[in-house]
């Protein structure tokens, strides 16, 4: 494959051969810039065939990392995903800063990474079925130029990944409560939130004394529905405050999901589970004048410690749910924000859902723009959401979305 004819063009050499590079050669950024348009229109092909290839050849591997109903050949949610961060890579090869950002495309990748317990060896599997992909999809337009570059190219961000997420690992590890991997928890608490919500409350099988992180990040919870070891990992928001000496996270029945379901119907005090630290970019700023919550459904569990955190720097909490008895955290929002700050619409009631548009003028109406905003909700939703803010003129709107999107988007994304 181009891969394997390419990989010894590298400088450094790491378990199994494969060769990673400490910077990307002028020649690999100018193959991959000039064939960059050339990839986009095949980019979803290759990163089908990449995907059936890893599934046919380590499906048990495969599974312990995907959520087998986002992809192939069940759904091609997770390879869209994945091609739009290789359109993304290859499109800003001569100047990766943008993706390499704090709290960007590349970080939101390095987070998930940590939280799926990613190692170093994982990444030449992703190269060579990568690169092979790459050769089957596109042929004889592959010549040996451009699957050096490429596979260079690919290689390079593999360095970048494993250097950020090792760093990740040991800050996280060192926080106060924190640890590395998948440690035991058992189950101290399940109640009802709202309509198909629960709220499950862990605590470590050594005590802590408090659990330090940041408001937004996410949980990542193992569990075993098959008795098999291969179901891959879900991720909730924790919805405990940082400090508390134990965890929660509040998760939605999906239908048809295999691991809402098993937590939702099987899942019960005393049991145990296996979790990650909170991970995740889904964070709030430093130094907030104002802020604006906009969430809907079960995307309203980042704004619980949001709230909390922000206090009266809340301008407007703006939810959307079916109804009443849907809305999880109901009670918390209207003791955290005062009903005079908070702007919900229900459309179970015989009233349409309100269009993007409609919602974001009746948000800006409320609370002007010179505030961040925070959204998260449905996919479609929120991209248009975001862009009718962006339209009327709102500063800085920061998204959240549960499931695959470029920020998230990487070869071991499990999604809810």
């Amino acid at each position: 494959s181009a891969g394997t004819m390419s990989a010894g063009k590298c400088p450094h050499t790491m378990a199994g051969g494969v060769a990673l590079p400490d910077a990307l050669s002028p020649e690999a950024i100018s193959v991959v810039d000039a064939t960059a348009a050339v990839v986009a229109p095949a980019a979803l092909e290759i990163t089908k065939t990449f995907y059936g290839g890893m599934i046919k050849e380590l499906p048990e591997t495969v599974l312990q990392f995907f959520n087998p109903a986002h992809n192939i050949p069940i759904s091609d949610h997770q390879p869209k995903a994945l091609a739009g961060s290789v359109c993304a890579y290859a499109g800003n090869i001569k100047d990766l800063s943008p993706l390499l950002v704090e709290g960007g495309a590349v970080d939101a990748i390095n987070h998930r990474h940590c939280a799926l317990c990613i190692l170093p060896e994982h990444y030449p599997v992703v190269h060579d079925h990568l690169m092979k992909a790459i050769g089957t999809t596109l042929g004889s337009a592959v010549t040996p130029e451009i699957g050096a570059g490429w596979s260079e190219a690919v290689l390079f961000l593999a360095k970048v990944c494993i250097d950020k997420e090792e760093a990740l690992y040991q800050a996280y590890e060192q926080r106060r409560g924190g640890w590395r991997n998948l440690k035991e928890f058992t189950v101290t608490g399940v109640k009802e939130a709202a309509e198909d919500i629960k709220t499950f409350t862990f605590a470590s099988v050594e005590p802590a004394e408090g659990f330090e992180f940041s408001e937004g990040q996410y949980l990542t919870i193992k569990v075993d529905p098959e008795g098999d070891g291969l179901t891959a990992p879900r991720h909730y928001t924790v919805t405990s405050a940082p400090g508390e000496a134990f965890l929660e996270c509040t998760v939605k029945k999906i239908p048809g999901g295999k691991v809402s379901t098993y937590l939702h119907e099987k899942l019960s005090v005393g049991d145990t589970v296996k979790l990650a630290p909170p991970y995740g970019v889904f964070t709030l700023d430093a130094d907030i004048p104002s802020a604006v919550l906009m969430s809907a459904g079960i995307g309203v569990t980042p704004m619980i410690n949001f709230s909390r955190a922000l206090g009266d720097k809340v301008k407007l909490a703006v939810h959307v749910d079916k109804a009443p008895e849907a809305f999880a955290f109901r009670s918390h929002f209207e003791a955290a924000v005062g009903p005079d700050k908070q702007l919900v619409k229900y459309t179970r009631t015989g009233t349409a859902r309100p269009s993007a548009k409609s919602l974001a003028k009746e948000t800006v109406d409320l609370a002007g723009t010179d505030n961040i905003f925070y959204i998260c909700g449905p996919e479609g939703w929120m991209s248009e959401l975001q862009a009718e803010l962006l339209a009327l003129g709102a500063k800085k709107v920061m998204c959240e979305v549960f499931g695959s999107q470029l920020a998230t988007a990487c070869p071991f994304a499990a999604t809810a």
